[in-house]
C-alpha cells in the first residue's frame, strides 16, 4: 500500500508539471494564477505535497477545456 501511495504521488506530480509545461507556464506563472507561492508549485511537482482537489481542478481546467473543444477525429 505504501508503494501505491508513492506511485500516486509521483503520477500527480508529473501531471501537474506536464499541465504547466503544456501551457508554457513557469512555476511562478502557475503559482500566480492560483494565488500560491512558486515554492508550493515546486513541492507539488516533486511529490512532496499535494494541492487540494479544488486546486487540482483549477490546474486541469484549461487542459480539459482544450480537449473537449477539440474533439479527436478518426
Amino acid at each position: 500500500m505504501i508503494q501505491d501511495d508513492q506511485t500516486l504521488r509521483r503520477t500527480k506530480a508529473k501531471n501537474i508539471a506536464a499541465y504547466r509545461k503544456a501551457h508554457k507556464d513557469t512555476q511562478l506563472d502557475l503559482a500566480r494564477k492560483l494565488n500560491y507561492s512558486d515554492k508550493s508549485v515546486s513541492k507539488w511537482e516533486r511529490g512532496e505535497g499535494l494541492p487540494d482537489v479544488y486546486i487540482l481542478a483549477q490546474i486541469a481546467q484549461p487542459w480539459i477545456s482544450f480537449h473537449v473543444a477539440s474533439p479527436v477525429t478518426v
